[in-house]
């Protein structure tokens, strides 16, 4: 299914789910509110999650990417206790101090 840009739908509707992500108002104050925009089959579940973001579907990089800089490491546990791993990920231009994100997959002992 297509995904829906912001034109698809009433600005009333896009005014009340901006309060719901921002806290002003509870899932269940929009559902109630949102129901006057559901037609058509539409229920206001519906309509929450179209507007919702869908992050899991969300572009991702190629792993190959030339832009960046990845590497696995390993450093001291924090608590002493062993040696953790992980995957850093950082800019391949920057140079000097930088930022990076680095990904740790928690496992059992």
């Amino acid at each position: 299914m297509e995904r829906k840009k912001a034109s698809d739908f009433d600005q009333g509707l896009l005014n009340l789910f901006d309060e719901y992500v921002h806290g002003l108002i509870d899932r269940r104050a929009f559902l109630e509110r949102a129901a006057r925009f559901a037609v058509g089959g539409v229920s206001a579940g519906m309509l929450l999650d179209a507007l919702n973001p869908k992050f899991a579907e969300a572009q991702q990089v190629a792993q190959d990417d030339k832009r960046l800089q990845t590497e696995r490491v390993e450093y001291s546990s924090p608590n002493g206790s062993g040696t953790m791993r992980g995957y850093l990920a950082r800019s391949a231009s920057a140079a000097g101090k930088r930022a990076g994100v680095l990904v740790i997959h928690e496992t059992a002992a």
